[in-house]
């Protein structure tokens, strides 16, 4: 997906530290769910708490292209909300970015909302601004 994007080993070194400090330390309360066809890794989610009472974050949520616009990502938002509820966060929130238009539509759909836009020059080799956007559900 990085490259997919123009972003550079800023964002895979940032996703890869997300990756590792949750195989490390994983805690009650959070989760990991992959889609696979074939045997193959197609998508992931994880489902992490945010640090706030009641409230877990939706973390590394990925569909390979080939496997886009086929429901795996409408099952894997599903699989996370559920597994949510039965842990028994109350608030859901994420961060996305704008270029991921349909990741953004799907997080819409599941009843997610925009609630901030924070600059970031730090994903694009050439500097070029990114908006990261922070999306919040309520009540699961």
């Amino acid at each position: 997906m990085p490259a997919e994007y123009g972003w550079g080993p800023a964002f895979t070194e940032y996703a890869a530290k997300i990756a590792v400090e949750f195989a490390g330390a994983q805690q009650e309360g959070e989760a990991l769910w992959v889609a696979e066809c074939g045997g193959r890794l197609i998508g992931s989610v994880m489902l992490c708490q945010s640090g706030e009472a009641g409230e877990g974050q939706v973390r590394l949520f990925l569909v390979e292209p080939d496997y886009r616009r086929c429901g795996v990502g409408s099952a894997l938002m599903k699989v996370v909300l559920d597994g949510a509820k039965e842990m028994g966060y109350t608030r859901l929130m994420l961060w996305s970015a704008e270029p991921l238009t349909d990741a953004i539509r799907l997080y819409e759909r599941a009843g997610f909302h925009i609630t901030e836009r924070v600059k970031n020059t730090e994903w694009r080799p050439d500097g070029d601004l990114v908006y990261e956007i922070k999306m919040v559900k309520e009540c699961l």
